[in-house]
């Protein structure tokens, strides 16, 4: 659950202007009173899907009346009430509870040698998902694709076009996918049941992904945070996920890194702790050589807990600069820090 600085911030940024996705909002009616809602992009994606198995033709422009050309009104509703119940949608708790438990089942029938494989689902983004998004959006169905867009973000399912050219583990550098994509959608979808959002998916995410033996980092779910600043809950995110349990020290410094900002407003030498622990590790990716990258990132390390761990940073500036008596590099720039630490 939120604090009551948190939920006083979220509350405060669901008075704001949407986000930078102006056109998702927008709203068509069809002669039969639905009103198309979304950017179409679920649309488009089943419409190229459709065309691409069973026509020789295709569009690049997806129009309101082209939802027409896959399936009547009658039969889009009747996809949504079907998927609805598949996948649980009609309640984000469910649905992601639905969702996490598939994906476990998943993981324990593939040790098994004789396990009956799942039915395959449509070549889509996010396969039965996708479908359901574009009836959402075809029927007007506001809370709906709000769910469905709060579920994609609790469970990190990220836009498939980016997602293809993901390795196994989290990248290093999350520039490489629009993480925020779901998030500026669903911000300007939401509008005044921002923060009721915001709650929700905090809560659901807390529910059933605190351990982060099997889910790891969930890039959507820490865009959020960050867009919102949601200190408590950036810190409880990190901790679990920084242990050494699960993983190493600079990989955990690495993803503190990125929540910094956020954590440090409330939780500041936590944090700090943990960004510093790489520099006793004389196998971390930090201190393997003098080069210049390496020890830029050294510094910045340094330099971002020094207005709240000044003695300690010191300390670590010292030792440090005693300990590699050989990197030129490295003691010139912490003799330059140290200059401006006060004793």
């Amino acid at each position: 659950m939120m604090n009551d600085a948190e939920r006083n911030g979220v509350e405060a940024v669901g008075n704001g202007a949407p986000g930078s996705d102006s056109n998702v909002n927008t709203e068509v009616n069809n002669s039969d009173g639905f009103r198309h809602i979304g950017d179409g992009e679920a649309g488009r994606a089943v419409l190229e899907y459709v065309w691409s198995s069973f026509a020789r033709y295709h569009s690049d422009d997806m129009r309101e009346s082209d939802y027409r050309l896959i399936m009547d009104d009658q039969q889009w509703a009747m996809v949504r009430d079907l998927l609805q119940r598949y996948l649980a949608m009609d309640d984000l708790d469910d649905a992601v509870q639905v969702f996490r438990d598939r994906e476990m089942g998943k993981l324990a029938d593939s040790c098994l040698p004789d396990a009956v494989p799942s039915p395959a689902p449509p070549g889509l983004p996010q396969g039965w998902w996708t479908l359901l998004e574009a009836a959402y959006e075809c029927l007007g169905d506001e809370e709906g694709l709000r769910r469905i867009y709060a579920c994609y973000i609790v469970t990190d399912r990220l836009p498939w076009h980016r997602r293809s050219q993901m390795p196994s583990r989290v990248p290093r550098h999350e520039r490489e996918i629009d993480s925020a994509h779901y998030v500026r959608k669903l911000k300007t979808l939401s509008g005044e049941h921002w923060p009721e959002d915001v709650r929700r998916m905090v809560e659901v995410h807390q529910r059933y992904y605190r351990d982060p033996m099997l889910s790891g980092r969930q890039l959507a779910y820490e865009e959020l945070l960050l867009s919102e600043r949601l200190s408590d809950a950036a810190w409880r995110y990190c901790k679990v996920r920084c242990h050494s349990r699960y993983t190493l020290a600079s990989e955990a410094a690495e993803l503190m890194e990125r929540m910094f900002d956020v954590v440090s407003e409330r939780h500041a030498e936590e944090a700090c702790d943990i960004l510093l622990a790489p520099l006793h590790d004389a196998d971390s990716p930090m201190l393997s050589n003098d080069s210049p990258e390496r020890v830029t990132q050294i510094i910045t390390v340094l330099r971002k807990c020094l207005p709240y761990v000044g003695n300690r940073v010191r300390e670590e500036c010292e030792r440090l600069y005693g300990m590699y008596r050989h990197r030129q590099l490295l003691r010139s720039e912490l003799k330059k820090l140290l200059e401006h630490v006060q004793p």
